[in-house]
């Protein structure tokens, strides 16, 4: 029975970690498409809801509950599942409050952009942000007009 909790674990930080990406891919798409940030903005806002709620992400936890289970402990809720993983297979050293702030942070700068009367000055130092990345403005030809990428 031990295989079972410790493959349930394993599979839970393997979908944990595939959800960072998608959220940090969610991130890139959202700089580049306008329309994006609101979708990119709940889904920033409800990570901050969750581990504000319990103090860790329900991932974290549930993953924890199977390696206690299976009898093999990690302690990951203590460290955070970025840190704990970050040291784990890339030996870098992260503070799990440095993750949490810059979550929150991200979270808060896409539900501003995603605001329609805050979206010309937040919008702004995104398109800046764009411009930097080496992103283009498109042009329309038949119009001789610059329309910006959305």
């Amino acid at each position: 029975m031990n295989w079972n909790y410790n493959f349930l674990a394993n599979a839970t930080a393997v979908t944990h970690i595939t959800i960072v990406f998608l959220v940090l891919i969610g991130i890139l798409v959202s700089i580049r498409y306008k329309r994006f940030r609101p979708w990119e903005s709940l889904i920033l806002v409800a990570v901050v809801i969750l581990w504000s709620v319990y103090g860790n992400c329900p991932l974290t936890i549930v993953e924890e509950n199977f390696r206690i289970l299976a009898g093999n402990p990690t302690y990951i809720t203590s460290v955070g599942f970025l840190p704990f993983y970050a040291h784990k297979l890339l030996n870098i050293s992260l503070n799990s409050s440095t993750v949490v702030r810059s979550t929150y942070f991200t979270g808060g700068i896409f539900t501003l952009a995603s605001v329609e009367w805050l979206s010309p000055y937040i919008n702004m130092e995104l398109f800046k942000l764009r411009k930097l990345l080496g992103f283009k403005q498109k042009t329309n030809h038949k119009k001789g007009v610059n329309k910006r990428l959305a």
